[in-house]
């Protein structure tokens, strides 16, 4: 699985704005209190907000919407994406398949460390995950 440049994808002001709901005054000012982040181009004008951005703009805008202060709002959606980097990273080290079928899932976690000679795998069944150690294939 090859991992997706994330932080390569940009958008304009107007794309996040349009994309989450929060308006480009809101975006801007976001901006100016550091609370996210933007690249600006060519001219210093046009600004530029990486994929990741626009998903930290969703969880502020989430967070103010429960009721939050913007503060609060900002420093929960720094943790979640403290979160979100640690799961991403997981899966972009461990992930190797995923098997499905109508009734179940199987995802192959790689290389069992104590026993080099297994994989781990979690498999999804009808009352909820179970892990196992498999054989590694040759």
């Amino acid at each position: 699985m090859k991992k997706v440049p994330i932080d390569r994808i940009t958008l304009g002001i107007g794309d996040v704005a349009r994309a989450t709901g929060v308006a480009q005054s809101k975006l801007r000012y976001w901006e100016n209190k550091g609370y996210i982040k933007s690249h600006s181009v060519t001219d210093n004008r046009n600004r530029k907000f990486t994929y990741k951005t626009l998903l930290q703009v969703q969880l502020i805008k989430s967070y103010l919407d429960d009721g939050y202060t913007l503060t609060s709002a900002v420093k929960r959606a720094r943790q979640r994406g403290v979160y979100l980097d640690a799961l991403r990273s997981f899966f972009e080290d461990r992930f190797v398949s995923i098997e499905v079928t109508d009734q179940a899932a199987m995802i192959d976690l790689g290389t069992f460390d104590p026993e080099p000679t297994k994989h781990l795998v979690a498999k999804r069944e009808a009352t909820g995950w179970r892990f196992a150690l498999v054989d590694a294939e040759s």
